[in-house]
């Protein structure tokens, strides 16, 4: 049997107007795909994407550190605050005012001197203090260790005496996660509980000789 069915010549195709342009052209019997086009072309799609979902992150990290901030962490166990009062009282035996021991500021002050293991940018002290000498650094190990014996780290602790070298306040810097926040137990025994600030400083009665401050710091 002879097929009726009509024969086109390649040849005689012509590229339509229609066609997109990603689909390439059709002509003199071959399929041309701009490949290079395409690519480009996703490449540019794939960027968009990844810039929009950078974008979506930092704004929910921005958001939750922002819900961190604007309230105290409950679950901090305030409550064994009185559990550092025989470490300040061995640091009052050592006359000891003041002792930091954060990673990049060593520092304490007594009734002696005022050593630092940095006196000019990354220690931000009050006075009039010098470099660490031998002798000195050994003494802040020293008192470093007496820390041990604290129910949760600290950054730093500040303490005043009265006239006749008891222990009238202290102050506790907590070592905490938050870098938007700070939260310090003050021993002050017979205290009144100072007025806070809306958002910016919660004062909370811990017992009789201590209470907890939260501040917003930025």
């Amino acid at each position: 049997m002879v097929s009726t069915e009509p024969t086109v010549d390649v040849g005689d195709v012509k590229r339509s107007d229609d066609c997109p342009e990603e689909l390439g052209r059709f002509g003199e019997g071959r399929f041309d795909f701009d490949s290079h086009d395409y690519h480009r072309r996703m490449s540019t799609r794939r960027g968009s994407a990844i810039r929009v979902l950078v974008l979506i992150f930092v704004f929910m990290v921005t958001a939750g550190m922002i819900a961190l901030r604007s309230r105290p962490e409950e679950s901090v166990p305030y409550g064994n605050a009185a559990k550092s009062f025989p470490v300040l009282e061995t640091l009052a035996k050592e006359h000891v005012t003041f002792l930091r021991v954060q990673d990049w500021c060593h520092a304490y002050a007594d009734d002696q001197e005022r050593r630092a293991s940095d006196v000019t940018t990354t220690c931000t002290l009050e006075g009039d203090y010098k470099l660490f000498d031998s002798t000195s650094e050994q003494r802040f190990a020293d008192l470093r260790d007496k820390l041990t014996g604290l129910p949760y780290s600290v950054h730093w602790i500040d303490i005043e005496y009265d006239a006749a070298g008891v222990i009238r306040t202290a102050e506790l810097s907590m070592d905490t996660v938050n870098p938007f926040r700070r939260d310090t137990l003050i021993y002050e025994p017979g205290y009144v509980l100072p007025e806070g600030i809306r958002g910016e400083v919660v004062n909370s009665r811990i017992d009789a000789n201590w209470y907890h401050r939260w501040e917003d710091w930025n």
